[in-house]
């Protein structure tokens, strides 16, 4: 006669990319006029995994997700 939670698990990935601003290096040559050069910034993506294990039983769903950023932003 022992009711027992229904367990659940939750998984999330989302793709993440920054893109970082570029470098700009001045170059200046006693015979030649001066000129830059641009080396292009990097980009990053990353695929972060958001898992969530527990029970029905103890907590709500909804209010867990949303505190810990289920909602599409990038976590680095």
């Amino acid at each position: 006669g022992l009711a027992c939670p229904e367990p659940f698990a939750v998984t999330r990935n989302e793709t993440c990319v920054i893109k970082y601003p570029d470098t700009v290096v001045d170059i200046v040559e006693p015979d030649l006029p001066p000129y830059s050069v641009i080396y292009p910034g990097p980009t990053l993506t990353t695929f972060p995994q958001h898992t969530v294990v527990g029970s029905t039983a103890l907590l709500d769903i909804r209010n867990l997700l949303g505190s810990m950023g289920f909602g599409g932003r990038c976590g680095l």
